[in-house]
């Protein structure tokens, strides 16, 4: 009785899990330039905490080159309007992959997103000192 039971509900940990994962992801479109410098990704997310009142997304990023700079994920609703942006620095070695996560604000209703668009932040200001 008690393996009857230990695989029923394994099962339905396991088929649950499934359903929870799929209503959690979230469509992302990487841009242009990113794609050129060799990053890739799999599978995003949104991330529940109670503890954080952020809305937060998780991306699994995949680089075939070295990277280091500030990422910035806009929220765009289906109007194409954009209702969020958060920003993530990050650093890459050549074939390398992390996780890397954004946290939106509060206020944002992430129900209305259609899309992630990330970009890497704008260096005009961080070159001209140099």
């Amino acid at each position: 009785a008690g393996k009857f039971f230990g695989q029923n509900v394994t099962e339905f940990a396991q088929g649950g899990g499934t359903g929870v994962d799929h209503q959690m992801q979230v469509v992302v479109e990487l841009s242009e330039e990113l794609a050129e410098a060799g990053l890739s990704h799999t599978i995003a997310k949104r991330k529940v905490s109670l503890d954080e009142p952020e809305k937060t997304i998780s991306i699994y990023l995949i680089s075939a080159k070295s990277l280091s700079c500030t990422l910035i994920a806009r929220a765009f609703d289906a109007e194409d309007q954009e209702i969020g942006r958060a920003a993530c620095d990050v650093k890459f070695s050549d074939d390398d992959a992390q996780y890397v996560s954004f946290g939106f604000p509060p206020e944002m209703d992430r129900e209305t997103v259609r899309i992630y668009r990330i970009s890497r932040k704008s260096l005009v200001t961080e070159s001209a000192g140099q």
